[in-house]
This record gives C-alpha cells, structure tokens and sequence, in this order.
C-alpha cells in the first residue's frame, strides 16, 4: 500500500461533502483516503478504522460506525462483505488517483469488491461498480502499455542514463505514435553530431523527451552512389 494518496482541491466544491452531517464524518472520508488500497478498498469495521485511521482522536466506535453508515448512505463508500469481514470501497477512487502506479503498490490484502458481496445499505448500484471496475482495467492496461513502450524507447535510445527519470517522463508526456518516436530516433542516430566524440552530444533521454526532439528537422548527408544513384531514407535506416 502507498504512504498516501492525492487529495484534489475539488473536494471542496463536493455537493455530497457537503451535504454530511458533520465535519467528522468529512474529516473521516478524507483521512480514509490515504489508507486504501490500490483498489479503493479498506477495513468497514468501525474498531478497526478507529484505531488505524483516528489513532489518537478519542472518538467512540459508534461515532465511527455512525460516520461509515451515512458515507455509505450518501454513496460515498461502498460496504462489502467477504468471507464475513465487512470492508469499503471508494466508487471513485481511480478517477481521483490517475497517477497510480502498479509497480510501487504492494499486493492488496483486501479482497477486492464484486458485485455481490455489496452490502444492500450501500447507496451504489451494480451498474457504478462495473464502470468503475471497467475503468481500473483500462487504466491497468494503459499503464502496462507504457510499461512495454518505454522498454522499446529505452532499448533503441543509444544514451542510457538516469532511467528512472527518463520513464517518469515517458508516463506523464503527451507522446506521439510509438513507430513514429523510434523513426524519429533511428534518423538522428545517423547524423553527425550523434556519432562523432563517441556520442558525447547525444542528449540525456529525458532531455530529449522534454525537449520533444522527436519533432527535430533532421538532415543526414549521404554519399552519392557512382551511378549518380541515392537510395530513399527508408533503405539507409533498414
């Protein structure tokens, strides 16, 4: 599990927040916030999220499981129940963490929510789990597909240094075709300033990718062949 999680400005402006009883009840939602899983999902039992969550605010259980019932109520958590352990999952939860990042995650201990274990005084239908499940797998699988892409850049890029710096990059730029990058890369590998002094000018990856060196008008000069004959870019980079 993370050591916290985003808390946007937004909330403020929320309607449902707003709308709570009590600022305990806010206060609860908000710090509940930086323990869940990668999933959206925590303990529901009101002792458990006492003492890991209001460690030190004196609050009574019944305060908490009041809390819990009218966040559920409200359609802010979801209550789930597996294996007789009651747990609670944020609905919105991926669409307020779209920095997540599978790799620094631990695995969860929760077992995830599904459909039928939510508990009938959750005031979320079927239909909001599936969409938000259906939205953990595709930003799951968009994040896998950063992942492969990178390794294909990181692979061709002839100046392998800071990666770590270079991927976080690679995650949060507007990048074009993938193809396009590595023709793109392929073309300034050949020019003169890349080759010469052993690649002393070659740009850091991440400079490169911050600079958007893909978009670079690139001129490589080629020797004519005796014949007068000069063969397209594409056979010379082949």
């Amino acid at each position: 599990m993370a050591k916290g999680r985003m808390l946007q400005n937004r909330i403020s402006k929320s309607q449902k927040l707003a709308c709570l009883s009590n600022d305990t009840t806010r206060l609860l939602y908000t710090w509940l916030l930086s323990h869940l899983d990668i999933n959206g999902n925590f303990y529901a039992d009101p002792v458990m999220v006492n003492n890991l969550v209001f460690t030190r605010l004196g609050h009574s259980v019944k305060t908490i499981a009041t809390s819990l019932d009218e966040l559920a109520e409200k359609g802010l958590i979801i209550k789930y129940k597996i294996n007789g352990e009651i747990y609670l999952n944020y609905p919105d939860f991926n669409e307020k963490q779209p920095a997540l990042n599978p790799a620094r995650e631990t695995t969860p201990e929760i077992p995830n929510i599904t459909q039928e274990s939510i508990l009938s005084q959750s005031g979320i239908t079927p239909l909001q789990i599936k969409i938000s499940k259906d939205k953990l797998n595709k930003d799951m699988a968009k994040k896998e597909a950063l992942e492969i892409s990178f390794a294909e850049f990181w692979e061709a890029y002839p100046r392998k240094v800071n990666k770590k710096e270079a991927k976080q990059k690679w995650f949060k730029a507007k990048l074009p075709d993938l193809a396009f990058i590595l023709k793109a890369l392929e073309i300034q590998k050949q020019t003169e300033s890349w080759q010469k002094n052993k690649g002393k000018y070659i740009p850091h990856p991440t400079t490169w990718l911050n600079q958007e060196r893909w978009e670079d008008e690139t001129t490589i000069e080629i020797q004519e062949e005796p014949n007068g004959y000069q063969p397209p870019l594409e056979e010379i980079l082949a």
